[in-house]
């Protein structure tokens, strides 16, 4: 089976967001319940729990005001939704990365804009890349209820992804979405880190970024440490800096794995690889100096770092080339 994505996001501050977005799910469900079930959607579970089961609501609950949906359509919301990991947990990284992977084609964004959680470097990658990667974006009632009347018939076989979904990391391997105990399918990323286990460099995972005005110095820290790096398992690289360490170095060719530049969500992927346990460490070569416009991208990379128990960051080049020499090279 195949369906187009529908990533949703409500603010969690907001009683009025997590209310038009459930009114929303009922009104539709009313006015064509066919047509809605061509569509998948993608929630994280605070969303999930606020506005399709109505618990998990905190003030809100003790409120009354968040009930969410009433059966039937509660049940449909079930069996139509894949729930991701919580915004807290990265829940919105794994939805930025499916947008970068042209999975994702339309983001609802319940946002309020009297709160600062709408200006969450996280929420606004992902706002971004949704713009890169030309999914539409609808930022309301109205927007979705017209949409609805209008787009929805040849949107549902926009860019169709089988269900329940799938999730490719840069290894090839694949993490599917599994039976949740309230009935819809999930995503999660580990939850008992295997990177402990990995003792040997030869195991381990390395990423390397570069700022455009800090890649020379990094394609010089490359050469410098050639074999140092060579002794990792795999190298996860973005842009254009893979294919200038391809061509400075001799043994590094068959370790590199080129994802999308910065700007194009590369930042994103290598969260991403972090948040599966899959990259040990990240050495990034960030430039204080000048501005970029894929800032936040770069703060979700140090967010998953700071979700991540075992990762090591190296955030310059100082402190990249005493990590290697004292670390790496005299581990040998």
């Amino acid at each position: 089976m195949q369906k187009t994505l529908i990533g949703a996001i409500a603010s969690h501050d907001s009683v009025r967001k997590n209310v038009e977005f459930s009114t929303i799910l009922r009104l539709l469900y009313e006015t064509d319940k066919d047509l809605l079930s061509e569509f998948h959607f993608l929630m994280t579970r605070g969303t999930f729990n606020r506005c399709v089961l109505g618990k998990d609501v905190g003030d809100f609950q003790e409120a009354g005001q968040l009930t969410g949906l009433e059966s039937p359509v509660r049940e449909f919301m079930i069996e139509n939704t894949t729930i991701l990991p919580r915004n807290r947990d990265g829940g919105v990284i794994l939805l930025s990365n499916l947008m970068v992977k042209k999975r994702c084609s339309l983001l609802w964004t319940f946002l309020t804009p009297t709160t600062t959680h709408w200006m969450n470097p996280e929420l606004l990658a992902l706002i971004r890349l949704s713009d890169v990667w030309r999914a539409k974006r609808l930022l309301n009632y109205g927007s979705v209820e017209e949409w609805f009347t209008r787009e929805a018939s040849r949107d549902r076989n926009r860019r169709l992804q089988p269900i329940p979904p799938e999730f490719k990391l840069a290894d090839g391997s694949l993490h599917k979405a599994v039976p949740s105990s309230n009935g819809a399918t999930k995503i999660e990323f580990p939850r008992n880190s295997v990177s402990y286990s990995r003792q040997s460099f030869g195991d381990k995972t390395i990423a390397l970024i570069a700022h455009d005005e800090m890649k020379p110095r990094m394609i010089e820290f490359c050469v410098d440490f050639e074999f140092e790096l060579a002794r990792f398992k795999r190298i996860l690289t973005t842009g254009t800096t893979g294919k200038k360490i391809m061509d400075a170095t001799s043994m590094l060719k068959d370790r590199i794995v080129p994802l999308n530049s910065g700007p194009l969500g590369g930042d994103i992927e290598i969260a991403v690889e972090v948040l599966f346990d899959q990259c040990d460490v990240i050495i990034f070569f960030v430039d204080p100096l000048h501005p970029h416009p894929h800032t936040d991208d770069i703060r979700v990379v140090f967010a998953a770092a700071m979700r991540t128990p075992t990762v090591r960051v190296l955030a310059n080049e100082m402190q990249a080339r005493e990590w290697m020499d004292r670390v790496v090279r005299e581990s040998e």
